[in-house]
């Protein structure tokens, strides 16, 4: 088994608040057990690189935001992480030797991260990695967040979190559970390439979060990113298409354009439902709040009973 170190920090309370609180390094655990089962021995946590976006979401709402030397390029929430910290690029494309130049006396980083070349560089380092769950769920938010609040010693405020969280996911059941049957039928595209849709199906963060708002997805028989050619989006009859705002006009543009779209539900009514893709899909600490915001706006394009 691989062992490795970190330490220390301030910790605020969520959105800025002034309340914060000070941890010595003695108060770290002396080691933790990563998401691969590897046993990580930690040393101080002055200097940490975030990978992945539901990471550093979860540091900034624990308070330990002047801890995080650099995040990468998902870490689009809040929005002045990207702004105030070093850019180590998307976390699918790292470069060890990027993470490396920062300094970092930890790195956190998503399971899904890669290339997996690069994770083997940095893990075979004298720098601590600690891989984390990103798995897109509401027990995965909940269960990731007291695991970062034990390895930055803000336990504290990580069950205070995990209550908000709890709260914010009661009320979002409460929204489902008023919903009048049956739920719509919505898409995620991701992109377009020669005029055919890229599909989020089952197993994606998009299918949960299509799942959250109380919404079926009507791709959701396929695994993973698809093209869909016109034969099979048509009977999937979307009423709502969920998009990113970094691309909407782009995409709305194309589908528009196209004749198959344009005789679905969703083509007649353009029922295009644009949000910033970081919150949507890095199933943070605010996912509940997203998800209903995200249910709230979907919800305009229910046709009267």
């Amino acid at each position: 088994m691989m062992m490795v170190g970190m330490g220390a920090g301030l910790a605020a309370a969520f959105g800025g608040a002034a309340a914060s609180a000070q941890s010595s390094d003695a108060q770290l655990p002396k080691e933790v057990t990563d998401y691969r089962g590897r046993h990580v021995a930690l040393g101080t946590a002055r200097r940490i690189a975030c990978i992945g976006g539901a990471i550093t979401e979860t540091l900034y709402a624990l308070g330990a935001q002047d801890r995080i030397v650099a995040v990468d390029t998902t870490s689009t929430w809040p929005v002045d992480a990207l702004k105030n910290k070093k850019s180590l690029g998307y976390m699918r494309s790292i470069s060890a030797e990027g993470v490396l130049s920062v300094q970092p006396d930890l790195i956190l980083s998503l399971n899904d991260a890669g290339p997996p070349t690069a994770l083997e560089q940095l893990m075979a380092s004298s720098v601590p990695v600690i891989m984390v769950d990103s798995t897109p769920t509401p027990e995965t938010i909940l269960s990731r967040t007291r695991f970062l609040a034990n390895v930055v010693a803000c336990q504290k405020q990580g069950e205070a979190l995990c209550q908000r969280i709890t709260q914010g996911f009661d009320a979002l059941a409460q929204w489902r559970a008023a919903l009048p049957t049956p739920p719509l039928k919505a898409i995620f595209v991701m992109s377009m390439q020669n005029g055919r849709p890229m599909v989020a199906g089952a197993g994606t963060a998009a299918d949960s979060m299509i799942k959250l708002t109380g919404c079926v997805n009507a791709a959701g028989t396929m695994h993973g990113y698809k093209m869909l050619n016109d034969e099979a989006l048509i009977p999937m009859a979307p009423q709502v298409v969920l998009l990113m705002e970094q691309s909407a006009e782009r995409i709305q543009s194309e589908l528009m354009g196209t004749a198959a779209f344009m005789q679905t539900p969703a083509g007649q009514s353009k029922g295009f439902v644009p949000m910033e893709g970081g919150h949507m899909l890095g199933f943070g600490p605010d996912t509940p709040h997203v998800a209903l915001e995200l249910a709230q706006k979907i919800n305009v394009f229910r046709k009267p009973a």
